[in-house]
């Protein structure tokens, strides 16, 4: 399985920018923080104050309700115990009581923000203890009845952010208890046994919270890291189950389209892209369009002319994902993607790419899945080519029998009705049976062109420069065309790839007739030592390869099956109103040395 690799070049965030955003403006929530409010939804409540807090959701949706109780507890403990003393008009107890009130509901409407990393958030618990120490310096120190709301307000920060933070905000309490009470003359008490057990009291509550905060944030830790592991065993059971049905088809779907359907259906199936687009080379840099869904691709591309995400692709060991493609894809409206370079052999066979136009789509999961598909695609597009090698080879054979069954059924039928037309032609002579008569002589010249063009065969007496003459002869014997035919080279190629070859020049040449409406054809057969060419090239009216190559095309592309059985490159340039040009070059290192040069022009007629 290929390495999985993401590109980061695109996440690059512009200084400036940030510095030019509202500095006091709240961080946004990001989608886990929302996914943590939604779990904890269904456990009663969720706010602000435990967003960033990593604690389990059925705890999460306890603390604020707790914190409130808590923090009022201490309140009306407090004003319990002082209402006789603020009966009594005891400024110092009603300012105490005043401060405490004001300071419990600003706490209940404005939460603190638990766990947040902010400065100022870590700052407020630390405030908070301050002004509560202001409040009980008013009213006897420690033996305050408010006392124990900065017990409450320690044990709050202490579960927040830690027992140091908790010890912080209990001795900014003290401090400003002593503060006020110097300054108010109070004389509070801080050696009696209340005082001390509210000192002994406040920091068992902090070490409490503490260590219950310790141990909460590591079941959730592990709760995280078991709930990761299950949906990593989900995926991995989701990927090995495409895998398997991808991998089924292997032994059966010897034929490349058949192939590339059970790989476009699953993709589909399992990712859902908005763009599918799957390539194949054989081993050059011409790439044929296979698959092209929701994009538009030449039926022949050269490498450089690929989108950069691809080429990247191609560069690199393993699968690649961008997610921020700014152009660089198939779908001109993607905006991210996953490029695997589909390799086997030691051989690369074609590119896979799958792309979205929702930013986020595709993710780890969809790499993954990708990466192990690479393979399997690769082994099934290189089977089927293989596969259609042999098959092609193999069919001349199929063809002679063909031949030998048109001659002897059809051909036979037709010419016994062509002379049973003509002897009742002879005695009625109607118009009408004479027409017959010309269109029966006319199927049957048909059929023995075709019968002539499923028998010529290349052999090792006749190459191709020989059926060639004859083929270019005979076409120029029925049509109004003139064809130019030049060989050159002394050495001719093994007979199965003279024998695609000449099924390619046959093909042309038949396009040329029904399609083209073309007056010449130059064809040029040339065997060098290292490489062989074959050249059709017609003055007709041409063709737009921009809008790709058709489905029923099975003209052009029976010519690519031909020429890819052979291992040949097959490349075709044509335009509107300027003629059509069809390349076939192979490696020739199996050349054997026969014959010299060879020119023939072929004139209508002859």
């Amino acid at each position: 399985m290929t390495a999985l690799q993401t590109s980061d070049a695109n996440r690059r965030s512009d200084p400036a920018l940030e510095r030019r955003a509202a500095p006091r403006a709240d961080p946004p929530v990001s989608l886990e923080d929302a996914a943590g409010a939604l779990q904890v939804l269904r456990h009663g409540s969720a706010d602000d104050s435990t967003l960033r807090f990593d604690l389990p959701p059925a705890v999460k949706a306890t603390v604020s309700p707790t914190i409130a109780s808590l923090r009022w507890t201490a309140v009306l403990f407090g004003m319990l115990f002082g209402a006789a003393r603020s009966a009594e008009g005891d400024l110092a107890i009603v300012v105490s009581t005043t401060i405490a009130l004001f300071f419990t509901t600003w706490r209940s409407m404005l939460p603190l923000r638990l766990a947040s990393e902010r400065r100022i958030d870590r700052i407020k618990p630390i405030t908070d203890g301050l002004l509560l120490g202001v409040a009980i310096g008013f009213s006897d120190g420690l033996v305050s009845p408010y006392a124990f709301c900065l017990l409450a307000a320690a044990t709050v920060a202490a579960f927040g952010w830690g027992t140091v933070h908790g010890v912080l905000c209990f001795g900014a309490g003290l401090g400003a208890t002593w503060v006020t009470a110097e300054l108010a003359n109070s004389n509070p008490e801080w050696t009696t046994q209340p005082a001390l057990g509210v000192v002994v009291g406040t920091i068992a509550a902090v070490l409490l919270a503490g260590f219950a905060r310790a141990r909460l944030l590591d079941a959730e830790r592990k709760r995280v890291a078991l709930a990761g592991r299950v949906d990593t065993l989900a995926e991995t059971n989701d990927l090995l189950h495409i895998l398997n049905q991808v991998a089924r088809t292997i032994p059966t779907a010897l034929d490349l389209r058949e192939a590339l359907e059970s790989t476009r259906e699953q993709l589909h199936r399992a990712i859902q892209p908005d763009v599918l687009c799957i390539l194949s080379t054989d081993q050059g840099d011409q790439w044929d369009a296979q698959i092209t869904d929701g994009c538009a691709v030449k039926p022949t591309t050269q490498l450089n002319a690929l989108p950069a995400a691809a080429q990247d692709a191609l560069a690199a060991d393993g699968v690649l994902r961008f997610d921020r493609l700014a152009g660089q894809g198939f779908g001109p409206t993607s905006t991210n993607g996953i490029y695997a370079a589909l390799r086997t052999r030691d051989r690369t066979v074609g590119v896979l790419a799958v792309e979205a136009r929702n930013a986020g789509t595709l993710g780890e999961s969809q790499q993954r899945l990708v990466s192990g598909l690479a393979d399997v695609v690769a082994l099934s597009i290189d089977n089927a080519r293989w596969f259609g090698r042999l098959r092609t080879l193999g069919a001349e054979e199929e063809r002679s029998r063909i031949a030998r069954d048109l001659h002897d059924r059809i051909g036979q039928w037709l010419t016994y009705i062509g002379f049973e037309v003509e002897r009742l032609a002879s005695d009625d002579e109607s118009e009408e049976l004479t027409r017959l008569h010309g269109d029966v002589q006319t199927a049957i010249d048909e059929l023995r062109e075709t019968l002539r063009s499923l028998r010529t065969t290349v052999t090792a007496d006749r190459p191709l420069t020989v059926t060639a003459t004859e083929v270019i002869d005979r076409f120029t014997e029925r049509r109004d065309i003139e064809v130019d035919f030049v060989s050159t080279g002394a050495d001719h190629l093994s007979v199965p790839v003279e024998n695609e070859l000449l099924r390619i020049l046959q093909e042309a040449l038949n396009n040329i007739d029904k399609h083209a409406g073309a007056s010449r054809v130059d064809v040029r057969w040339d065997v060098g030592p290292d490489r062989a060419l074959l050249t059709i090239r017609d003055d007709g009216r041409g063709f737009d390869l921009e809008s790709g190559v058709r489905d029923t095309a099975y003209g052009l592309v029976g010519m690519r099956e031909r020429a890819d059985a052979v291992g040949a490159r097959l490349s075709i340039d044509s335009r509107p109103g300027g003629g059509t040009t069809i390349s076939v070059s192979i490696e020739s290192a199996d050349t054997e040395h026969t014959r010299s040069n060879h020119a023939v022009t072929h004139r209508p007629g002859r």
